[in-house]
């Protein structure tokens, strides 16, 4: 599939994002969907730190997903 590249060389993502989309998959929509049903089932400051994003950007995605953590935070 990555013919004639060296393997002594790391293979840029731009690369590999230019092949998917040849192949007919986007990355960001699997990046997106996995992102969702993360946020459906960890908190948002676990959301945050997992995937190195910020709270705030964490916070919407599990707004998006509607779901209300605050009854394990208070157990926590």
């Amino acid at each position: 599939m990555f013919a004639g590249l060296n393997p002594a060389r790391p293979i840029q993502s731009q690369y590999i994002y230019l092949k998917l989309r040849r192949l007919g998959l986007g990355g960001l929509a699997g990046r997106n969907t996995s992102r969702l049903a993360l946020a459906a089932d960890v908190p948002a400051s676990i959301l945050a730190a997992l995937t190195g994003t910020g709270i705030d950007n964490a916070t919407d995605w599990t707004h998006f997903v509607k779901r209300d953590w605050t009854g394990y935070i208070s157990s926590r």
